[in-house]
């Protein structure tokens, strides 16, 4: 298992953090795996902000129609 740390766009971030939002479409650069955990930390205005939220990826989406090739949609839980 390995944690990820990444950015997230605010309007992103809430509707992560509230559950709304359980899917993340990313770059596919960092050699995700199913079990991994996300450190999603708000970043706006070219800042960090405080807020940050941990999601443990349970479903990861490649090589499907309609993904950009190199792009990759990870199925998100709370941990």
């Amino acid at each position: 298992m390995i944690t990820h740390d990444l950015k997230i766009w605010p309007e992103y971030f809430k509707q992560v953090k509230t559950g709304l939002k359980t899917f993340e479409l990313r770059k596919d650069d960092r050699d995700f795996r199913v079990g991994d955990e996300l450190i999603l930390r708000e970043f706006k205005d070219g800042y960090y902000t405080y807020n940050i939220c941990r999601r443990k990826i349970i479903y990861i989406l490649r090589g499907s129609p309609g993904i950009k090739k190199g792009y990759v949609i990870l199925g998100l839980e709370k941990i």
